[in-house]
């Protein structure tokens, strides 16, 4: 006997159902480690690069008291 339309599955979990947790694949957790170390190594680089600019501009000199403006004087 066919089932009528708009009948489902009773195989089908009910929504928000979840199963037992799933191991953790070997191949998943190398991928986990890889991000972190390239992540990681980006950042390095980032901060080698900064590090570099900053000793190609001119030395920092400290600044001259500056007389008040209009607004008188700041605190």
């Amino acid at each position: 006997m066919p089932r009528p339309a708009g009948v489902g599955s009773t195989d089908v979990p009910p929504r928000g159902a979840r199963g037992p947790p799933r191991p953790l694949e070997p191949g998943v957790v190398v991928l986990d480690v890889v991000f972190l170390a390239v992540t990681a190594a980006l950042f390095a680089l980032v901060a080698l690069v900064a590090k570099g600019v900053e000793k190609l501009g001119p030395e920092a000199r400290p600044s001259s008291a500056r007389p008040a403006g209009r607004g008188g004087e700041r605190s």
